[in-house]
């Protein structure tokens, strides 16, 4: 883990402890609004923080960018695309799950949500506005989605032990 990457986790925590603090001061604390305040804590760290150096590109216009900054620079594009999937796995999980949305609104979920956040580092000026992003990041809301989906099917009651219990009761 970079020096950057660990200041990101550290004020990712302290962000999250920031907003809980009221949701638990006032007894409003529920695991559902824990987990979105630490996701949320947690993204805007990584994508905001560290603040710091101006990037000679503002913009990557060129889809598929990835694959060539692989081949040039090696495994830290590769590692770069798969932490920027992973970082809206979460997001698919809670559309589906905790906010019930069908797969072409979460889908819609992560790109806004990505495309939000590329717009702001372009206006902030310390990252670039990258398409690569925004197609990894939907992709990882997409992943995350089925990911719920997954979990959902797997801790179903089959519909055949449910009538069983209501026919014993």
């Amino acid at each position: 883990m970079t020096n950057a990457q660990l200041v990101s986790v550290q004020w990712g925590l302290f962000l999250s402890v920031v907003f809980l603090l009221p949701q638990l001061f006032f007894r409003q604390l529920t695991w559902r609004g824990a987990t979105i305040t630490v996701y949320f804590s947690m993204l805007a760290a990584a994508v905001f923080l560290p603040l710091g150096g101006h990037p000679s590109q503002a913009v990557q216009p060129v889809p598929f960018q990835w694959i060539a900054d692989w081949m040039r620079d090696g495994d830290i594009a590769f590692e770069q695309m798969t932490l920027n999937i992973l970082l809206f796995v979460p997001l698919g999980f809670l559309a589906r799950h905790f906010w019930t949305m069908t797969r072409r609104q979460a889908v819609a979920l992560g790109f806004t949500v990505s495309l939000a956040i590329e717009v702001a580092q372009l206006s902030l000026g310390h990252r670039i506005f990258d398409v690569d992003d925004l197609m990894t990041n939907t992709t990882g809301a997409l992943v995350g989605y089925g990911l719920a989906v997954a979990f959902s099917h797997a801790h179903r009651v089959p519909d055949r032990l449910r009538l069983q219990v209501r026919a014993d009761a």
